[in-house]
């Protein structure tokens, strides 16, 4: 799985790829749709009719042929209004277009009074339990200034600690594309999310059922499209200020730009005295702070070809929340400061009205840094350990008694982390009759550098190595030896329509990945088959069965041999070989789409088996977290999903989620050693059995709205009741409410008022879990004041 071959044949079906991708000279990128339809008068199709699309900053044009036909082959995803003029009459509809593409009717004379209406068709083509975000629904939810609690609001969605959300049963493993571009995530982060929802415009999330286009991460497919404007020059913002002294103001700024172009800029700035979820109601030291700055440009060159560029910035400071309920000083000042950068720039060309060509780089810098309070930090260490019934804060004294752990260890953590990825990728697709085939690659060179320093109390095993002439001196363990990654990427796929009623997609995808540091160096490459058919029965009903391999590479921060065992002594008494893998894993689902009056009721029923199951830990007794292996995974679910579009671009919608996530056999020796790992299936720290979810928008005529979500969790694995209780511990249930409400006051303006946690279930997110103990948000209120949205 690892030698020269898997590379050599990965790089020669890469260049293949490229020179197969210009020779057939087609697509668009992964965020790329076709938007067709029909123009028609009195159910007449109507010829040389002038079709405009306007969305996602762009404006295009084509015109309908004899048949009345039209087509845009590379329209990014997001919401279009789609109009045609012809014989002094004139048409208009809303879209919102996503991977599954649209094709529409639009009826010259149909007259639109104030907003234009909005035309939705089930996702028939995509997996059941798929859903699609508008920018409408995304600016009017109550989790509208956070986009872990938007993603709260998916099917088999769920909340684990600080903004992680867990999708499918898999830990936190989704895949993010901006405009397009899958976003490189190198480093471990356990605190917050990198997008921001201010740059959100518009969301298609794949749960299941994955073309062979996406790759690496299976968690969910979340296909973003960033903030965008079309018309006369405008500005838009909000500022809010509510509980917990939250303030957050954001200001965009859009124009168009020669004349099928436009701009986009905005700036957020957020702060809190709440930012992550502590270990006790009343933790104190838990400020946050939140800036970031977005510019999108995008340029026409020609009618139907455009260059798209994206740029954008954020900085977060993170107060770590003190555990002063276990004995923290509550003057502790641990904290953290994370930056990300991320620059885009794709090159669309369309051939024709069946084709079209995307391509272009992608530079992401990201850095985080951890700042920590020795003495402080040695106190708290000092009370864990006497609290786990220790008689000493040696951690050899610990470990002889039996107490050894995370929390047994007096320690105090610095580090600065930063990933630099720099990617160039290509894709396309062409229309061949009954045949749509598609084929991409990309490539992604990574470095990682880090200087990490874990400073420990004086303990018999680390001084005679580190400091043997003083016994009495804290230790510092460091680490700063960069590691250096490769990833490689290529697929084909063919969608081939079987006359009316079936639909057989397959395809096939080629992953390399190579990381290399001061004591190590690995490769792992993998072929992945997909394989789905389905069976239509009209434009809004469908069944579908599937079956796919997944390719996943674990992270490309890892700790050095060298300072992983002595983070581990003495349970790690030598350097063991750099053991981690990839995970794969083979997928079997079930699905389709019901209509059910005005609405559609999609479903998904799928098991998932792994073979070096992925997940992450702590590394030894520091805050580092660190992917590791188990053996094998087990993940399976049954999920409904029910959507209905309501008047005036509103919904209503409830999903409900049956979900297994169970692991075997921990086997990872080198990062974060598995000594006394259960050896049969167990539940993952982050398995939560039943998930449900539902919310309603309504929106009325004078640009006011009503919205509210609602959120049941059965709780997380916890060790507060052994692993043997009938039916797995879990701890906490929660139901929670969230409703908002805008008032319109004057055109494209709102008073804002929201309450979050309506009833006020205290409720803890993580309880004796691997993820720490965090409690949730309790009621909170807020008011502001919107405009230009």
């Amino acid at each position: 799985m690892c030698s020269l071959l898997p590379r050599r044949f990965g790089v020669a079906l890469l260049a293949f790829a490229f020179v197969f991708a210009y020779a057939a000279a087609a697509y668009a990128g992964m965020n790329i749709a076709s938007l067709t339809g029909t123009v028609t008068d009195d159910g007449r199709p109507v010829s040389h009719a002038t079709v405009t699309a306007s969305g996602s900053n762009l404006i295009a044009h084509t015109t309908t042929d004899a048949q009345g036909r039209f087509s845009f082959p590379s329209l990014g995803f997001g919401t279009y209004t789609v109009s045609a003029t012809a014989n002094g009459l004139r048409g208009e509809l809303r879209v919102d277009l996503s991977s599954g593409g649209a094709t529409i009717t639009l009826a010259l004379g149909l007259k639109v009074i104030g907003k234009v209406a909005v035309a939705r068709s089930a996702p028939v083509r995509g997996a059941g339990t798929d859903v699609v975000l508008n920018n409408t629904v995304l600016t009017r939810s109550p989790s509208s200034d956070s986009f872990p609690e938007t993603l709260i609001q998916l099917p088999g969605a769920v909340r684990g600690a600080n903004g992680v959300v867990h999708i499918n049963g898999d830990h936190g493993v989704i895949d993010y594309l901006i405009d397009g571009v899958p976003l490189p995530q190198a480093l471990n982060r356990e605190i917050g999310s990198e997008i921001d929802p201010n740059d959100v415009s518009f969301v298609d999330a794949i749960e299941g059922a994955y073309p062979a286009q996406y790759g690496l991460r299976f968690g969910s497919v979340l296909n973003i499209t960033t903030r965008s404007g079309t018309g006369s020059p405008g500005l838009d913002g909000n500022a809010r200020f509510g509980s917990y002294t939250d303030l957050d103001e954001t200001l965009g700024y859009h124009a168009p730009l020669a004349g099928a172009g436009g701009i986009s800029l905005a700036f957020r700035d957020q702060q809190s005295s709440r930012g992550t979820d502590p270990p006790n109601f009343g933790s104190p030291h838990n400020n946050s702070s939140d800036t970031n700055q977005f510019a999108r440009v995008t340029l026409p060159r020609g009618a139907n070809d455009f260059t798209d560029i994206t740029a954008i910035h954020s900085f977060r400071t993170i107060q770590i929340p003190n555990d002063t309920g276990n004995g923290e000083p509550a003057s502790t000042d641990d904290n953290e400061k994370q930056e990300d950068t991320f620059l885009n720039v794709q090159f669309r060309h369309a051939l024709g009205q069946s084709g079209a060509l995307s391509f272009g780089p992608a530079l992401k810098v990201s850095r985080v840094r951890d700042f920590g309070d020795p003495a402080n930090d040695f106190t708290f260490g000092e009370a864990l350990n006497a609290a786990a019934g220790g008689n000493s804060t040696d951690c050899a004294a610990a470990i002889s008694s039996g107490n050894y752990g995370p929390t047994t260890c007096a320690f105090s953590l610095a580090d600065d982390k930063t990933s630099v990825d720099y990617i160039l990728q290509g894709d396309y697709s062409q229309r061949l009759g009954q045949h749509e085939i598609r084929a991409g690659v990309a490539y992604d060179g990574t470095r990682v550098t880090k200087n990490y320093a874990v400073t420990l109390q004086p303990n018999n095993f680390l001084a005679p190595i580190l400091s043997p002439g003083s016994p009495d001196v804290p230790i510092t363990v460091v680490d700063d030896n960069p590691n250096i990654g490769n990833t490689y990427e290529s697929y084909v796929q063919d969608s081939w329509r079987l006359g009316e009623r079936y639909e057989l997609d397959y395809g096939l995808r080629y992953d390399f990945f190579r990381i290399k540091s001061t004591d190590f160096a690995q490769g792992f490459g993998g072929f992945s088959p997909r394989l789905k058919l389905t069976r239509f029965f009209g434009r809004r009903a469908s069944v579908y069965a599937y079956l796919g391999r997944f390719f996943e590479p674990f992270s490309f921060e890892n700790v050095d041999p060298k300072a992983a065992q002595l983070l581990n002594l003495p349970l790690q008494p030598t350097v063991a070989q750099f053991d981690l893998k990839p995970e794969r894993d083979t997928q079997i689902e079930f699905g389709g789409h019901v209509p059910v009056g005005l609405g559609s009721l999609g479903f998904r029923i799928w098991q998932k088996n792994a073979n070096d199951l992925i997940d992450d830990t702590q590394v030894g007794v520091t805050l580092l977290h660190q992917d590791i292996n188990y053996v094998l995974g087990r993940l399976s679910q049954e999920a409904v999903d029910y959507v209905e579009p309501l008047t005036n671009n509103g919904r209503a919608y409830v999903n409900v989620a049956h979900t297994v996530s169970l692991n075997k056999g921990c086997e990872t020796q080198l990062l974060a050693p598995c000594f006394g790992s259960p050896t049969d299936f167990t539940p993952a720290d982050h398995d939560q059995s039943y998930s449900i979810t539902g919310g309603v928008l309504f929106n009325d005529r004078r640009d006011g709205w009503f919205s509210g979500d609602a959120e049941y969790g059965s709780g997380l694995s916890s060790a507060i009741c052994p692993p043997t209780t009938p039916g797995f511990c879990k701890k906490t249930p929660h139901t929670i409410f969230a409703i908002e409400k805008g008032i319109g006051i004057g055109p494209q303006t709102a008073l804002t008022f929201r309450i979050q946690n309506l009833f006020n279930d205290r409720y803890f997110v993580t309880i004796l879990n691997a993820q720490g103990n965090h409690y949730a948000p309790p009621r909170t209120f807020d008011i502001g004041v919107r405009f230009g949205q």
